[in-house]
């Protein structure tokens, strides 16, 4: 009886230590750490399927080419969360569009995500931000990047090199 017990504890601390990893990976760049007030904040989201097997699904896009599957957290300086921009005629909408797409076992998808559509990144300041993609069993949070909006006409020259 006892080897049964040895043998069900050794199988169960085997099936406890398989692989929790989440099935995607999310990483994400700002071609421009700096921007000018009123202008467009653009980040890059590179999701890669970590998984053993493809996955297959839809995404929604919405105002500024927003994927649906993500959940932006945009924070200012102070780490308060940025208010979502109000538009008007919101009963309108916007004319966003569904694609249907596979990402295979290891392959990375890669798109510019408009932050600055849904978010109010208009005023002077620091705002970090930080995506994540829900899963079932994860929630799946990216890198934080961190944008500085300057003044209308004081944006720093760039570095030559």
């Amino acid at each position: 009886m006892q080897v049964f017990y040895c043998l069900l504890l050794f199988v169960s601390l085997a099936l406890c230590q398989q692989s929790n990893n989440p099935p995607f990976k999310i990483a994400i760049t700002a071609e421009n750490s700096t921007v000018v007030a009123g202008t467009d904040v653009s980040i890059k989201v590179s999701l890669t399927n970590t998984s053993d097997h493809d996955v297959y699904g839809g995404i929604m896009y919405e105002r500024g080419n927003l994927a649906s599957i993500f959940r932006f957290e945009v924070r200012d300086e102070h780490g308060k969360l940025v208010p979502k921009r109000t538009y008007p005629h919101p009963e309108l909408g916007f004319p966003g569009s569904v694609e249907f797409s596979n990402i295979s076992r290891g392959e990375t998808w890669t798109q510019n995500q408009e932050v600055s559509a849904l978010y109010d990144m208009r005023k002077p300041g620091k705002y970090t931000i930080q995506v994540w993609k829900r899963d079932p069993d994860y929630d799946i949070k990216s890198n934080i990047v961190t944008i500085t909006v300057t003044p209308n006409g004081k944006v720093p020259a760039r570095k030559s090199g």
